[in-house]
């Protein structure tokens, strides 16, 4: 289905995300296609969600309230499983996303899958694995640009004096990969084994592997726009290949972007 014709709801736990994630929130959903339900969980009594009313009033969000019984206790999260289930069986919604990084949510996210929608997870970094794997994407909220630290060069020096043969030279910082150890082990298997069957591996098909393992490999989390500029960004990783790009059959004006193995000569 197109992007531009799916309906999307957006569900979000207010006592587990702060307001000033709002406009990322929607911006990126918008993205997704129509969001045409937009609803926010709280017990409202609470001072720590006040700055939420604002922008409940900019996004025409609904806003749904349960009080808290119990200290400490976040029982808004019940009212949005129950308010998700309807909009499952009672409305015409393609995707989710779930705004919270509340792991009790984890058997709500496998559910809708389980009953073939797309779902999208908004939350913090802390967020366990288990919840964040669950979803079909996961995406990181209000966070810093997270991008490889440059290699230090040694300078320059024109006319030096001879250093002592004992001298040391400065040590050069390898540069540090965005990924994980263990994600970018994942992807290193993953075109190693495309090319292997192959001869190249589509982006398309590295994307599609790695969501499947990591729901979390989304080209934003990584501050970039699309996939391709995320594997620009992991091409020093993946040193023994690199990039192959031919016109689309179907469309002559777009590139199919892969990653074949490195070669002397290339036409």
């Amino acid at each position: 289905m197109d992007k531009r014709n799916k309906r999307i709801a957006v569900l979000i736990d207010a006592e587990n995300i702060s307001s000033a994630n709002a406009k990322q929130i929607f911006d990126t959903m918008s993205t997704y296609g129509e969001v045409t339900i937009r609803q926010i969980f709280a017990d409202w009594s609470m001072p720590q969600v006040k700055n939420w009313r604002e922008e409940i009033a900019n996004y025409s969000i609904i806003a749904n309230h349960q009080f808290s019984f119990v200290s400490g206790k976040n029982t808004s999260d019940l009212s949005l499983v129950i308010q998700a289930m309807i909009i499952l069986y009672e409305k015409d919604v393609d995707t989710f996303c779930i705004v919270s990084s509340d792991s009790d949510l984890t058997r709500l996210v496998q559910e809708l899958r389980e009953r073939n929608k797309e779902v999208i997870g908004m939350g913090s970094r802390p967020a366990i694995n288990s919840f964040v794997n669950a979803f079909s994407e996961f995406i990181y909220l209000g966070e810093e640009p997270q991008v490889p630290v440059e290699v230090t060069k040694p300078e320059v020096i024109v006319h030096a004096k001879p250093q002592p043969q004992n001298h040391k030279p400065k040590h050069i910082q390898k540069p540090k990969s965005i990924l994980e150890d263990d994600k970018l082990e994942a992807m290193r298997e993953i075109v190693e084994r495309l090319v292997d069957e192959n001869g190249r591996a589509l982006y398309s098909q590295i994307s599609t592997e790695m969501k499947n393992k990591f729901s979390d490999f989304v080209p934003k989390n990584y501050n970039v726009k699309s996939l391709k500029y995320l594997m620009e960004l992991l091409l020093p990783d993946l040193k023994y290949y690199e990039i192959y790009e031919q016109p689309d059959s179907s469309n002559p004006t777009t590139k199919v972007m892969s990653l074949v193995k490195k070669t002397t000569n290339r036409n």
